[in-house]
């Protein structure tokens, strides 16, 4: 079975990832399995991010930059690269998938290159993305002014587009609340019964980071957001939640 792994920036596909590569689904490169999300090991697959940065015009780009702005329309060079990739890992893998942020924005190109495959979306709410961005930018002040102005934007973009993707798809799904898989052991469990395999517990305590109670920092970043005619997180976290009941 093929696994995608749908979710934000920093809001625990890493973990997820990890958790399903330990569980015997091959989730990256073999040479890219070591050390910790510290380390710099965000466990993507380099094929098939390359594949989306190509998609989305992004390389190089920071995370809350990637947008569908650049989104590259289907031709046949891109759907032959996808193609590719899909047969060589199908090939290589009985269980495989692959997590990239980035794919929320191009999940109809590979949706329809992808034999039988299953969604597993992970969210988090705005404000712990948001502090999580926030914390990264510390001592940064043009960082910290870009968080301020763009992750919302960013966690909107790419969420409205796991909403669509799990009501249009016919790739089985699961929802997973990131704080509700750190923070007990029912959501782990949801997820064991929808890969259909016991699965490596690889979650810390020290990973649920920004765990918050939204601040000024967050409501400027809001009113922003909502003056410049953005959507409503909390409508977005609202359907999310639905989805995932």
């Amino acid at each position: 079975m093929i696994y995608v792994v749908l979710g934000m920036h920093k809001s625990g596909t890493t973990l997820v990832s990890e958790m399903l590569h330990h569980s015997g689904i091959d989730m990256l490169e073999a040479d890219g399995a070591a050390g910790g999300y510290d380390e710099g090991n965000t466990w993507e697959r380099e094929s098939t991010k390359a594949v989306n940065h190509g998609i989305l015009g992004s390389a190089g780009a920071h995370s809350l930059r990637t947008t569908r702005r650049g989104y590259r329309p289907p031709d046949p060079e891109c759907l032959g690269r996808i193609r590719e990739v899909v047969a060589e890992l199908s090939a290589r893998h009985g269980d495989w998938g692959f997590k990239d942020p980035r794919t929320c924005l191009t999940y109809d190109l590979w949706a329809g290159e992808l034999p039988e495959h299953r969604l597993v979306v992970v969210y988090r709410r705005p404000e712990e993305c948001f502090a999580h961005y926030r914390s990264a930018a510390r001592g940064n002040v043009s960082r910290s002014l870009d968080v301020l102005v763009r992750c919302l934007p960013a966690w909107c973009e790419h969420n409205a587009a796991i909403i669509a993707a799990v009501e249009r798809a016919a790739a089985p799904a699961i929802v997973v609340h990131y704080s509700r898989l750190m923070d007990g052991d029912a959501e782990f469990r949801r997820l064991e019964r929808f890969v259909g395999r016991p699965l490596a517990d690889r979650r810390l305590d020290m990973m649920h980071r920004s765990r918050v109670v939204p601040g000024a920092d967050y409501r400027i970043a809001a009113l922003l957001h909502a003056l410049a005619g953005g959507a409503s997180p909390e409508r977005l976290a609202s359907r999310l939640d639905s989805l995932r009941d």
